[in-house]
């Protein structure tokens, strides 16, 4: 692990060790900086848990706001007797935001379209402009939600990709920099050479990601180099 070997190199036991060696100092931030770096592509490649939420809440926040619209616009039509309007808005809860994001945002643009071409006879209905704006903002809010799985899907491409090479980076510090100026510290601090070198042997054990169609995936070996 990446992160054991900074553990031991940044404990208030220590870092004050080599604070006057400036080279393995700079070697130390370094390795931080990619540790820092490589948490953040883990946490990309494993995707946005929380999109999927916030999709559902656009939906419901659509859900709700057109059947304000659509029980207004029944309500009028049942008075001013008009079945062409009422057809225009013959959806039920249970149906006017089902299906692919595309037929929702068909559906409720239809019905806001319907609304504003009767803006002025639903007033008196509780169909304001500002019921209006609302209607088709949540419309717009909800159809940006189409492109998100295809965007969640090219970052987490991309951060599979950067992970290995973000893990051989932080090997490549601790092999070509880190390693070759401990033994300048084993005469005089023994503890903290074997402690180095112990958190050290993890990291040769599971420093490789492994890749699956060309693009690394996120293995427990890189989770652990991390």
């Amino acid at each position: 692990m990446l992160n054991a070997v900074y553990g031991v190199v940044t404990t208030e036991d220590h870092a004050p060790i080599y604070a006057s060696h400036v080279a393995f100092t700079e070697g130390v931030e370094a390795l931080g900086e990619t540790i820092t770096a490589l948490d953040a592509q883990i946490q990309a490649a494993q995707g946005n848990p929380g999109a999927t939420t916030a999709k559902e809440q656009a939906r419901l926040g659509l859900c709700a706001i057109s059947m304000e619209v659509i029980g207004a616009v029944k309500a009028y039509c049942a008075v001013a007797q008009d079945p062409e309007l009422l057809g225009r808005v013959s959806f039920a809860a249970s149906t006017i935001c089902t299906g692919k994001v595309s037929e929702v945002v068909g559906r409720c643009k239809n019905v806001w379209q319907a609304a504003t071409d009767n803006a002025q006879a639903l007033a008196k209905y509780g169909v304001t402009p500002a019921k209006l704006t609302k209607l088709n903002n949540a419309i717009k809010a909800f159809d940006k939600m189409k492109t998100a799985p295809r965007q969640q899907q090219a970052i987490k491409s991309a951060a599979r990709k950067l992970i290995p090479v973000l893990v051989n980076s932080g090997v490549g510090i601790l092999r070509d920099q880190l390693d070759q100026l401990m033994p300048q510290f084993n005469g005089a601090n023994p503890a903290f050479f074997n402690a180095y070198f112990a958190a050290r042997v993890v990291v040769s054990q599971g420093k490789r990601a492994s890749k699956t169609d060309g693009a690394a995936s996120v293995t427990p070996e890189a989770k652990k180099a991390a």
